[in-house]
């Protein structure tokens, strides 16, 4: 349910987003599954998830090459996933009320990483006791 608030959020939120843009969503409930559909080779999420990860959800905004998710992995595996990413949010970020965001999750207990590749920008928001990350793409 918290996903699909922030997903709702971040789409409302976003100045000149049309609320009936086309928006995909998907669950796979492995790193397998979602190998198997191609996400990774589409672009909408890095191939830097842990082996372990699993509940992976994706809402991608086609109009406005935007993407939130989330997904779970044992907390043991986060080191590996974490030396692919650079530590720290973004500072800066298409998205509507971004400090506030990367404030919110730092009060909840949540690490902010990023990534970077080509002309697109990863958040990732993880609480790595928990094994559990949101993630963000502009």
């Amino acid at each position: 349910m918290r996903f699909k608030l922030l997903l709702l959020a971040s789409i409302i939120a976003t100045p000149g987003c049309d609320y009936l843009s086309d928006t995909v969503t998907h669950h796979y409930k492995s790193l397998a599954d979602a190998r198997a559909d191609d996400l990774f080779a589409r672009g909408w999420l890095p191939d830097v998830l842990p082996a372990s990860a699993r509940d992976i959800n994706t809402s991608d905004n086609l109009d406005l090459n935007i993407s939130t998710g989330e997904f779970s992995f044992a907390p043991t595996d986060g080191p590996k996933m974490y030396r692919l990413l650079k530590p720290g949010a973004p500072v800066r970020s298409r998205l509507a009320n971004w400090p506030d965001t990367v404030a919110d999750y730092n009060r909840r207990g949540f690490n902010a990483w990023s990534y970077q590749e080509e002309r697109f920008t990863w958040a990732f928001f993880c609480h790595t006791t928990k094994g559990k990350c949101d993630y963000f793409l502009w």
